[in-house]
């Protein structure tokens, strides 16, 4: 490359990044988000660093605010475990995590036997999804762990990514029971510490105590968020139980410091603080993420490594993690044949900003053909996509008129008990109706079809309802219900235990 030539790239470069502030507050108000921050390291240096919006109703969002990572947090969980490999304690693919985490055991006791650490990181496992089982669940991990033991699936290992938080949650217990330490000392020692990442931790508690965090934030509709109306959000005392799979928390300098750490393979400031084998193994494709006909300028095969996607973007090699917790998204990418990393946070779960963002700025500091508007008709596009997706998201029959329950409402109440999803309680109000209660979920069940009732709730950057389809037993009593969970379309049966004593209601004949 001539002089002339660099001079010119030099020049594109302090250009794009001159305009990055404008170009960025725009796509942030017009995407409707509250606040966020985003940071960039190229050639290893840190050329842009730089929060806009507020973190909460008053204070602005800066480089310096921590925010929760949510999922990327999957590729600390799996960096950690590697210095444990890279100490001898453990190992990838050959010893049983059951090895490691006796409490971890399954119906299927050959399963049990084979699923490894490699296993769970790269989600080919093939247990079902438990999140709505552990949300705000205050039981002691290892029990939940153990409750796994009651799930019904294939044991055929799974051919494709089968995304799973709780084995992410097992894998991390495992390592912090090797090491001797809770999981949150072992980040600390192995990770944080290391890196220099001082406002790095887990738990929404212990974020809080930082004097600059970002609220969480939710909308009821696109257009809300456009307008600036948002619903604030709590910061939860509950531990997440799954917190090895989305608890991390970080602000976005000390973020985009982590990419590139990971993309130098482990190297920071000319010296190895990580293992480089156990890291370039993280980098490696364990997995394939089902895809149809992908965009023009990515690979045809989208791979998943150990925390990691495994992408090109119009032929350059991007490796990546989108993270999403109710009230916050984030993003880190690196694109490492180019020494370009980047970091986003923001403090709304309804917006594909971050995940559009890497694109943007690639084509800008890599002067690459612009095929995308990323940040503003792409991304806006996809979040306006991703509301109109939440008013649809159970499976929920069809409701057919006229078709009255046949009983009493207070045949159906009472407590109905799953050994993994935990206890619902049906119970009658004094107004007639009928309200459930999962845990901090609640709501009024309200008359489907037949002996079927829906039940919906709203629980902060939580919507979604439940499907009760009661089952009359032999003796001619309610004893069970079929469920259908929010966040899940597979029907669960609960068993009826208990029945409240309370006055009777007659069945009403719909209109």
């Amino acid at each position: 490359m001539t002089t002339s030539n660099s001079n010119i790239l030099a020049c594109n470069h302090k250009e794009f990044l001159d305009s990055l502030p404008i170009a960025l507050e725009k796509a942030r108000a017009d995407g409707g988000i509250p606040g966020m921050s985003v940071a960039i390291r190229y050639k290893g240096e840190l050329v842009f660093a730089q929060g806009f919006g507020k973190r909460n109703r008053n204070d602005p969002f800066t480089k310096e605010t921590v925010s929760h990572v949510a999922s990327v947090t999957k590729a600390f969980t799996a960096t950690v475990i590697g210095e444990l490999v890279a100490e001898g304690k453990v190992d990838w693919s050959t010893t049983p995590v059951s090895h490691y985490l006796p409490e971890f055991e399954l119906k299927d006791p050959v399963l049990t036997s084979q699923l490894t650490f490699a296993d769970m990181l790269s989600h080919r496992t093939p247990l079902p999804p438990v999140d709505i089982a552990w949300f705000r669940n205050e039981l002691p991990l290892r029990v939940l762990i153990n409750q796994l033991k009651h799930l019904d699936f294939p044991s055929k290992m799974s051919p494709y990514l089968n995304y799973n938080n709780a084995m992410y949650a097992v894998a991390g217990e495992a390592a912090a029971n090797v090491a001797g330490l809770s999981f949150a000392d072992l980040m600390k020692t192995k990770i944080f510490e290391p890196l220099g990442l001082k406002d790095a931790g887990l738990s929404m508690a212990e974020m809080a105590k930082r004097p600059n965090y970002a609220m969480p934030y939710d909308a009821a509709s696109f257009e809300d968020a456009q307008k600036g109306i948002y619903e604030e959000g709590y910061v939860d005392e509950i531990p997440m139980t799954d917190a090895p799979g989305r608890d991390v928390y970080i602000n976005v300098v000390d973020l985009v410091k982590w990419g590139s750490v990971i993309m130098k393979e482990g190297e920071l400031d000319g010296k190895h603080v990580l293992n480089k084998e156990s890291i370039l193994e993280t980098l490696k494709a364990h997995n394939i993420v089902e895809q149809g006909r992908r965009r023009r300028d990515f690979s045809p095969t989208l791979g998943y490594g150990l925390g990691w996607g495994l992408d090109t973007y119009k032929g350059h090699t991007i490796v990546y993690h989108d993270g999403n917790n109710p009230g916050y998204r984030s993003n880190v990418a690196f694109f490492p044949d180019d020494d370009l990393v980047i970091a986003v946070l923001t403090n709304i779960h309804v917006t594909d900003f971050p995940s559009s963002l890497p694109f943007y700025i690639a084509d800008g500091l890599l002067s690459l053909p612009r095929t995308e508007n990323w940040i503003n008709e792409y991304s806006i596009k996809q979040t306006q996509e991703t509301y109109e997706g939440y008013k649809s998201r159970n499976k929920i029959p069809v409701r057919i008129v006229d078709k009255p329950y046949g009983r009493d409402l207070t045949d159906y109440a009472g407590d109905y008990n799953h050994p993994v999803f935990g206890k619902i309680t049906i119970s009658l109000q004094d107004d007639g109706a009928l309200h459930l209660k999962m845990r901090t979920l609640e709501g009024k069940l309200e008359h489907h079809h037949y002996e079927s009732f829906m039940g919906v709730f709203h629980e902060f950057a939580m919507r979604g309802s439940f499907f009760f389809t009661f089952i009359t037993g032999s003796k001619g009593s309610v004893e069970a219900a079929e469920v259908i969970l929010p966040l899940d379309g597979t029907p669960k049966r609960f068993s009826k235990t208990e029945t409240p004593k309370s006055k009777k209601v007659a069945p009403v004949k719909e209109e």
